[in-house]
């Protein structure tokens, strides 16, 4: 009987030294990057925790469908004014475009002929036009073809054109929302 709580005491000894090793992250001898698909658990790490979730979801079935969230790439494109006609010395404003919830925003005017003009981009909280607004941009002149890219900050935009010529022009403005 002495001899198998030896070997007993002896297993334990050897299992416990392969766990550690095993958990001790050899990142000098990893040639793999980082693939978050592998990383169970979330948290940055591929780990011995990671394993363990494997080890106790192994032979389980289910939907393969995971949610996914794309950062950086066009999500929603506005046409805010296709082919708007102004008249000499008018102004247009734009409907209130809701921009929360987006990291970016591009803005993309054309304006043909390019005459005297001035354009306004305002910043409006929740409350819309019955609460404060900030300039964004305001520009005494835009060329033919106009394009900015701003990081969104507030929740909702409205653009605003005043055609100060005497000549009509045709304004066409384009919104796109990254998320």
């Amino acid at each position: 009987m002495v001899l198998s709580i030896k070997q007993l005491v002896a297993a334990s000894w050897l299992a416990l030294i392969f766990l550690v090793a095993a958990s001790i992250p050899l990142s000098a001898q990893q040639s793999s990057s980082y693939d978050p698909w592998l990383d169970y658990n979330g948290d940055g790490q591929i780990s011995a925790s990671d394993l363990s979730s494997l080890a106790q979801a192994y032979g389980a079935s289910g939907e393969s469908t995971r949610n996914v969230t794309v950062v950086g790439h066009l999500t929603k494109l506005e046409r805010v004014a296709v082919n708007v006609s102004l008249s000499p010395h008018t102004s247009w404003n734009s409907n209130l475009i809701w921009v929360d919830g987006y990291i970016k925003m591009t803005i993309l005017i054309s304006l043909i002929p390019n005459q005297s003009n001035k354009l306004y981009v305002y910043a409006y909280d929740s409350t819309g036009l019955s609460g404060p607004s900030w300039v964004i941009e305001q520009i005494s002149s835009i060329p033919t073809y106009w394009v900015k890219t701003y990081d969104v900050f507030n929740q909702q935009l409205r653009i605003g054109l005043e055609n100060t010529s005497t000549d009509y022009c045709v304004l066409n403005v384009e919104v796109y929302l990254i998320a």
